[in-house]
Order: C-alpha cells, then sequence, then structure tokens
C-alpha cells in the first residue's frame, strides 16, 4: 500500500503530508512572503492562505476534509489545486526521514560547497556596530573613503601598469593570497551582516567549488522573508560593497609607502578588489549582481525560470513542441525571459571553460595524476551537457514534437558538429618563455613540458611576464638548430621575481626580427606554422596525454621537428 505523499512524477497523491525535511517559514517582517523549503532551502513564496493550507495536511485528511476545516471560503478544488501546484518542490513526502544537515553539498550546475560554520551566533554579536555604521556618519565616512581610494588609485599611475605586466617578487604575492582569502571571508560576512541587521538569519558559511574555482560562500537565502525588495538588494550588493571598501583602503594606504614589494602588493591587492566587486555585478551567472537583479525584479528563481523559458521557445520554433503556457506569450515579462536565459546559458558556459582553461594547466604539471583528474572534469561537464541534451528532448516529445522532427535535428547537430571540427583551422599555439643576453635569443621550455611540438620557422612575440598583462616586446623566428640543455630564470614560466632561482629547460636557438626595450627573461608566445583542423588540434592533445601508451611504443619527444 502506498504512504501518503507524491508518486514518481511528482504528482501528489492524496492523502498528502509533508515531508519532516520540508518546513514553511513564517515571514520576517509584517506582509512579508512565506517560504516553502527543504532542508532550509527555499523553493517557493507562499501567501498566508496557502501556508494555512500546508500547516494543515497531516496525511490523513481528504480535501473536502481539509476544506471543510479551513472554512466556508475554501473548496476541495482549491485544496487540491495549492497542493498539485507545490508537488514539485519536494516538500511532500511518503514518510521519509528528515535529511541530515550534510557539510559538502552540490548546486546545480557545478558547485560544490562545504559548510564550515553557522555564522548567526558571531554576527548577531556584531549588531551594534551594524547599526552604527548604517547611520549618515557612517555614510559620510563611506564616501570619504572611497575617495581616498581613487586618489591613491590616481596617484599610483603608472604603478599600476606595472605591478600587472612584469614579475614581482614572491613575498609580495603571498602578501596579496593572505589579504584576499581574509577579505572573501569578510565579503561573504557582509552578506550576513546586512540580514541580520533587517532581522534575517544566514544559515552557514563555507567554501565552494564555483565553476570550477574555489570560493567562499554564505548562505543568506533567509532573505527571502524579508517583505522589502530594496532590503533584499542590499544584502546582496553588501559584499561588493565590502571589497570596494578594502580596495579603496589598500589604495590609500599605498600612497604612502615607498618603493617595495609591500607596496606593489597593496597596489596588486586594491585593483583586484575594484575588479572582483565590478564581477560579482555580473546579473547573468549565480553571483551577487544576479541576487540582486533577482530582488528587484521580484522574481525568484529568475536563472532558472529564464532558462526554461529559452528551452520552451527553442522547442517549439525548432523541434515544433507546444508551449508550455501560451496564455502568457503576450506578457512583457515572460517576453524578456528567454532573452535573459539565452545571456544566462551562454554566460555559464563562459564561466566554465575559464575555469577549466585556469586549472587545466596547473594539472597537467602533476603528471599522470593531474591527467586523470582533467580526464574526470571533461567527462562530468560531457555526462552533464548529454543529460541535458536528453531531457530537452525527452520534454520536447512530452510536448508534441514529431519524431521525426526530432531525429532530422539529432541528424543535423552531429553533421554541424562533424563540419566545424574538420573544416575550422586552428593554428597551435604554445607558451614558452625566453632569455635575450649578448645579442643571443633563447626560446626555453621546461624539461617537464606537455610535449610542445616547436619547429623551426614558427613565429615567436616576445612578451613581458606579468601577472594579468603580457605586453608585446618583440618579434621573433625559431631557428633550424637542435635545442640544447641549458638554465633559466624562474620568471621565464611564471611572473616571479626570484633571484638566483634558475630552472633546467630545453633552450631552442632564435633569430630576433625586431625588438623594443627587451628585458634579460621573459615570456614568449609560439604560435605554429603549420595549420591544422580543429579536430586534429583535439586528438594531437589527447594522445599525448600520459593516461595512455605512445601506439609507436616510445616516449613523446617534445624535440621532433629538430631531428
Amino acid at each position: 500500500m502506498r504512504k501518503p505523499g507524491t508518486s514518481a512524477q511528482g504528482v501528489a497523491e492524496w492523502p498528502v503530508q509533508l515531508a519532516p525535511s520540508a518546513s514553511i517559514d513564517a515571514p520576517l517582517q509584517e506582509n512579508g512572503p512565506w517560504i516553502v523549503a527543504v532542508n532550509g532551502v527555499p523553493k517557493a513564496r507562499v501567501s498566508s492562505d496557502v501556508a494555512r493550507v500546508l500547516n494543515a495536511v497531516d496525511g490523513a485528511m481528504q480535501p473536502a476534509q481539509l476544506a471543510q476545516l479551513l472554512g466556508p471560503a475554501w473548496t476541495p478544488e482549491d485544496v487540491e489545486g495549492i497542493v498539485r501546484q507545490l508537488a514539485h518542490t519536494g516538500i511532500f513526502d511518503a514518510g521519509a526521514q528528515p535529511a541530515q544537515a550534510r557539510r559538502v553539498q552540490f548546486r546545480a550546475p557545478l558547485t560544490v560547497q562545504f559548510t564550515l560554520f553557522n555564522p548567526a551566533p558571531l554576527l548577531e554579536a556584531f549588531r551594534p556596530a551594524i547599526t552604527a555604521m548604517v547611520r549618515p556618519g557612517g555614510a559620510v565616512v563611506a564616501l570619504l573613503l572611497l575617495l581616498s581610494g581613487l586618489v591613491g588609485a590616481f596617484m599610483a599611475g603608472p604603478s599600476m601598469w606595472r605591478v600587472l605586466a612584469t614579475p614581482l617578487p614572491l613575498e609580495a604575492y603571498l602578501y596579496v593570497v593572505a589579504a584576499m582569502f581574509v577579505s572573501t571571508l569578510l565579503h561573504e560576512l557582509g552578506h550576513g551582516m546586512a540580514l541580520t541587521y533587517f532581522g534575517g538569519t544566514p544559515r552557514r558559511i563555507g567554501i565552494m567549488l564555483f565553476y570550477l574555482s574555489p570560493a567562499f560562500f554564505c548562505d543568506v537565502t533567509d532573505g527571502w522573508r524579508l517583505s522589502s525588495r530594496k532590503q533584499r538588494v542590499l544584502v546582496a550588493l553588501a559584499g561588493p560593497l565590502v571589497h570596494v571598501a578594502l580596495g579603496s583602503i589598500a589604495m590609500a594606504v599605498q600612497a604612502f609607502l615607498p618603493e617595495s614589494p609591500t607596496k606593489d602588493a597593496a597596489v596588486l591587492y586594491g585593483m583586484i578588489c575594484y575588479a572582483v566587486a565590478v564581477l560579482n555585478l555580473f546579473p547573468f551567472i549565480k553571483l551577487d549582481g544576479y541576487v540582486a537583479l533577482m530582488s528587484a525584479v521580484d522574481i525568484p528563481h529568475l536563472r532558472k525560470k529564464s532558462i526554461a523559458a529559452l528551452a520552451d521557445v527553442v522547442s517549439a520554433r525548432v523541434l515544433g513542441s507546444r508551449r508550455a503556457d501560451p496564455s502568457r506569450r503576450n506578457d512583457p515579462s515572460q517576453g524578456l525571459l528567454p532573452w535573459f536565459g539565452l545571456a544566462s546559458f551562454v554566460s555559464g558556459i563562459a564561466f566554465m571553460m575559464i575555469g577549466f582553461q585556469r586549472l587545466v594547466p596547473v594539472f597537467l604539471q602533476l603528471g599522470y595524476t593531474g591527467h586523470l583528474v582533467v580526464l574526470g572534469v571533461l567527462c562530468l561537464l560531457l555526462a552533464m551537457a548529454l543529460r541535458s541534451v536528453v531531457r530537452f528532448f525527452r520534454a520536447a516529445g512530452r510536448n508534441g514534437s514529431p519524431a521525426w522532427r526530432r531525429i532530422l535535428v539529432v541528424l543535423l547537430g552531429a553533421i554541424t558538429v562533424g563540419a566545424l571540427l574538420a573544416l575550422v583551422p586552428v593554428r597551435p599555439t604554445s607558451i614558452a618563455g625566453y632569455t635575450y643576453a649578448d645579442g643571443q635569443l633563447l626560446i626555453v621550455a621546461p624539461l617537464q613540458g606537455t610535449g610542445q611540438a616547436f619547429e623551426p620557422g614558427d613565429h615567436v612575440t616576445l612578451q613581458s611576464q606579468g601577472m594579468i598583462i603580457h605586453e608585446n616586446l618583440g618579434q621573433a623566428t625559431l631557428g633550424d638548430q637542435p635545442p640544447s640543455n641549458s638554465l633559466a630564470p624562474l620568471d621565464t614560466i611564471a611572473p616571479i621575481a626570484l633571484a638566483g632561482n634558475n630552472l633546467p629547460v630545453l633552450a631552442y636557438p632564435s633569430q630576433l626580427e625586431s625588438g623594443i626595450n627587451l628585458s634579460y627573461s621573459g615570456r614568449a608566445e609560439m604560435k605554429s606554422q603549420r595549420e591544422t583542423s580543429l579536430g586534429e588540434w583535439l586528438w594531437d592533445a589527447a594522445i599525448n596525454s600520459p593516461l595512455w601508451p605512445d601506439p609507436s611504443g616510445q616516449a613523446t619527444e617534445s624535440t621532433r621537428g629538430h631531428q
């Protein structure tokens, strides 16, 4: 006999009851929304009348009995309609046990969260200080701080370009890494402080892997219980404001420091803080700007709904399926949702690619283990993409899309991908370093490189080895003489100025064609003279991995082309 709850398809089966992990959270303020949550994660906002219905279901009464209990204004159809509309949230359950509060949680599409602690007691202790900060005097201090930071940035002038475009001492980077660790934590506590000030409760704080990049997080979903849109927007923007404040302090302080690694670290840290604040305002990824926009327009789960609207439009126009809700086609807000969904979809892919590109070079240097990690992440991304495609086509089929049309679209898609792999031209580019002394130019690559194939005649762009900026300094051509073992400074492969620290490298003699103000060492961007297709380039990159043996039975030579 089936227990009260929902079916496998998410359809309510009477009598229903709330899952032990579900909660109906009361508003924080008068006239605020009630929140339907599962394991503390908001799933929907409801009115007080709907909350009464949800609190009344007990797993025993039928709709008619509930309607009688609620009063003459209610009908069994009303009760059934509310339960049916909320069944997809998972709040109705067949007697399952409450879920444990897990430290490690996964959030689609590619976020893993690890909870560190509950910040509520700490932030409540700071509530008087927060109250003082939002008074008029605090606003004046904040404005003066911002102006002093802008003046300090103006005074930094050329130092800002030098810091981004040239190697810095290792201690400068250590200062910045430590400061960024603390400031990122303060950023998240800023969200929690704002929520606490408005009467909410931050649930947890921790570390997460966000689009393959590490970051802190603070769970402020309790903010949806606030009735004021303005307050919810301020909670979302509190984090970027913390970074603006910290960046302003760094820029103001550096103006009084003598030339030193500490001054360089302050300049770099200030610029990073400002950049982080601006990046967080990007509205198409689940960053602070997205939460602020979602709060301002008062559409919960805006990104999810907009991507669903995009899928609905594409499915209808390409696969011939029925629109999910034709009655809302003339709603202006509904017309904008697919465009926002398109921007969100493209941005999500771009962020994952950027994160993957940042981490891949690091892991590939770890040999077999690193290549295994990269392969695992690639398989995960491909599996997620395949699952999304399968769900899209299945949903289209349920909504009336003809089978022949879906098959045709799949075939056209496969042909398009194959054509792109075969026809898109790629000129392989590799990153190396250079040394220039006594008129002799050497292109250098680490001995433990990943098997780059440098060939005589390859075009070389000589650049500065900066953390962010790589300024073009000259042009060269790889010579036809074989490479030799040598030593080169660390800043040929990383933007770190560390005197007396040389690395074993392969040195390729090259001809300098043009160059201005060439330093002793720097970065070299190698562009092959041989053009290949995208598919061939991907295949070459795959077969050079140490995860499987070389078909010829010999190790890959990074010096081929010089024999």
